[in-house]
């Protein structure tokens, strides 16, 4: 083993007792060695004598022997809900010559954690929805960050600046760009924005993007991104109204928001889709439906995918349910939109009368003499893909993001008929013409 890598056995052993399904739960994902040792290099330099350096879920105790190491006198100390953690994060530290002081509690609890110089580390990033409805409850009315659809993660930021003058956190990028994070970005340029560093995409085993985030009060904005070899400097963190990039000011259009224009609406939340959903024609209340993987730009896969549409049942199965109103669904024409497409918008229009799952949006227009091949064009178009992809790096897209778009004002009977015939080059020249004409 080199002087560089400490023994993370323990911290495997621990998280080899907890099945898939309790780690994501409860947010647990180790961070590789390298990225505490590169995040750790950028905050050092700024750190005072003899600081005072805390990790908030601490883990196996790694981020805490990368401390130690980059910052021989730091004075260390490890929080984590989990007693099998700081059980691992004591035989890490034994291991590794590090002395931390530990603590197995909540480092979102009401007193919880010291004023500290740094806080570092990895948080958990766990959506609401997955937590106990008390603790979310609770969290969401503590924490001025924990705002809509915000994540467990934007809380630990949070109590991090109010405990620190500096944090050095790794964050999903869509924090960078989401509506529900808008709170927290504004949290963070109140303490200062010290850098964005982009890690790899192979850095996690998961689909998410992530960041090195680093507060501090000089607020540099330093961008970059962050390697096993070193680390790459880009330009300054632009600092949008909207959204932040690490590639300069995205694309602006013109126009308001689309959702004055058009409702958007998940499709089916049935709860139990083995009870609901099935391939065939198999009972009375059979809709034919579809999943977001099946929607692509302009087409809808051919599928016998069907769902039992019985809200009644629904309901009284799992009240939380979602079934929605047959009038979005059984209608001759209605745009689909994948919810798990990204960065890349996939539409297409239905005219089969499904009733889309929820990996899905069904958008329809607010006038009944508008076009909902309108819809379509412009959601397909070059301008909204350009200006969508450089704002928005999660792996689903969310309604909230699609009725934000900014819409051109005037007829859209032009990008209409050209959505009619799906040529791209139509609707893109279209879709062009019509923000031209909007102030």
């Amino acid at each position: 083993m080199s002087i560089l890598e400490p023994d993370l056995t323990p911290g495997t052993a621990w998280l080899a007792g907890r099945t898939p399904a309790q780690r994501k739960r409860q947010g647990q994902w180790v961070t590789p060695y390298w990225i505490c040792r590169r995040v750790l290099d950028v905050v050092a330099p700024s750190l005072p004598p003899r600081p005072r350096i805390l990790d908030p879920a601490c883990g196996d105790g790694r981020w805490l022997v990368a401390a130690a190491r980059r910052v021989p006198d730091a004075v260390l100390f490890g929080w984590d809900l989990d007693p099998g953690a700081i059980r691992a994060a004591r035989q890490t530290l034994d291991a590794a010559g590090v002395d931390a002081v530990l603590h197995c509690g909540d480092a979102l609890a009401p007193d919880a954690l010291p004023a500290v110089d740094l806080v570092a580390g990895n948080p958990p990033y766990v959506r609401p929805q997955h937590l106990p409805r008390d603790r979310a409850r609770d969290l969401w009315a503590r924490f001025d960050v924990a705002t809509n659809k915000s994540d467990l993660y934007a809380c630990f930021v949070q109590r991090a600046l109010d405990r620190s003058p500096r944090a050095a956190l790794v964050l999903p990028e869509p924090m960078l760009s989401l509506s529900s994070f808008a709170a927290l970005r504004r949290r963070v340029l109140q303490s200062g924005l010290g850098g964005v560093y982009q890690l790899p995409k192979t850095a996690f085993d998961a689909t998410v993007r992530t960041i090195a985030l680093v507060c501090d009060p000089e607020d540099m904005r330093r961008g970059g991104s962050m390697h096993p070899n070193g680390l790459r400097a880009g330009p300054t963190v632009h600092v949008g109204s909207r959204a932040w990039s690490l590639s300069g000011p995205p694309p602006e259009l013109p126009g308001p928001p689309l959702g004055a224009r058009v409702t958007v609406h998940m499709g089916v939340v049935c709860g139990d889709y083995p009870r609901y959903v099935h391939d065939g024609h198999q009972h009375p209340d059979d809709r034919p439906t579809c999943r977001g993987r099946h929607v692509h730009p302009w087409r809808i896969d051919p599928t016998e995918l069907h769902i039992r549409y019985d809200p009644r049942d629904m309901l009284r199965r799992k009240p939380y349910v979602a079934p929605k109103s047959a009038a979005l669904f059984d209608v001759p024409h209605k745009v689909v939109l994948a919810g798990t497409s990204g960065t890349a918008i996939r539409a297409a229009m239905d005219t089969a009368r499904r009733f889309p799952l929820d990996s899905c949006y069904v958008i329809h227009p607010r006038g009944d003499d508008d076009d909902p091949y309108g819809i379509l064009g412009l959601l397909l178009s070059r301008s909204v893909g350009d200006w969508y992809a450089a704002r928005f790096t999660a792996a689903r897209v969310k309604g909230v993001e699609i009725a934000g778009i900014p819409a051109p004002t005037g007829d859209w009977s032009a990008i209409a008929a050209a959505a009619r015939t799906g040529d791209q080059g139509a609707v893109d020249r279209a879709v062009t013409a019509a923000y031209a004409l909007t102030d």
